[in-house]
C-alpha cells in the first residue's frame, strides 16, 4: 500500500514539474515566429522610443496575454490582443530599421572636423521625428489592447477592486 502511495505521488510530481518547466520559458499565447521578434523589438525599444514611460499606464499586450487566464480573457478578445501585437511589433521592427540607418547617416555626416551643419540638422529632425512616431504607434497599440477589455478586466488588471 505504502509503495502504491509512493509511486502515485512520484508520478503527480513529475507531471507537476514537467508542466511548469513546459510553461516557465514560454511566452502564452505566442508562436515561435512571434517570440523572436519580441526579443529583437525588446532589445531595440530603449534606444528608439522617446518617453517610454508613457507606456506605464497602458500594459502592453504581452502582459495582458500572460494575465489572460486570471483577466478571464475570452478566445476572441485573446485573438484580437495577438492581432494587436503581430500589427504593434512588425511595424516597430521596420521603423526601427529606418532609424537605426538614418542614425548611421547622421553619425557618419557628424563624424568630420567640419560637418555639413544644415544636411545634419535636417537628418537629425527628421530622426526624431521617426523616433516619436515609432513611440506614439506603439502607445497606439498598447491603447488599442486596453480597449479589448472589459471595464472589469481593466481594474483587475490595475488591482482596482
Amino acid at each position: 500500500m505504502k509503495r502504491t502511495l509512493y509511486a502515485i505521488g512520484g508520478i503527480l510530481l513529475a507531471l507537476f514539474l514537467s508542466g511548469s518547466f513546459a510553461w516557465a520559458g514560454e511566452t502564452p499565447y505566442t508562436s515561435a515566429a512571434m517570440e523572436k521578434k519580441l526579443r529583437v523589438f525588446r532589445q531595440k525599444v530603449g534606444a528608439v522610443f522617446i518617453l517610454p514611460q508613457s507606456l506605464g499606464p497602458h500594459p502592453g499586450a504581452s502582459y495582458v496575454l500572460s494575465r489572460a487566464r486570471e483577466l478571464g480573457l475570452s478566445e476572441a478578445q485573446i485573438r484580437r490582443i495577438r492581432a494587436i501585437r503581430r500589427r504593434m511589433v512588425t511595424r516597430s521592427l521596420r521603423q526601427f530599421e529606418r532609424i537605426d540607418t538614418l542614425r548611421a547617416r547622421y553619425l557618419a555626416m557628424m563624424d568630420h572636423r567640419n560637418p555639413p551643419l544644415e544636411r545634419a540638422r535636417k537628418l537629425y529632425m527628421q530622426l526624431t521625428r521617426l523616433m516619436a512616431k515609432a513611440t506614439f504607434d506603439h502607445l497606439e497599440g498598447h491603447i488599442a489592447v486596453g480597449r479589448v477589455l472589459t471595464g472589469e478586466q481593466w481594474r483587475r488588471l490595475h488591482g482596482q477592486p
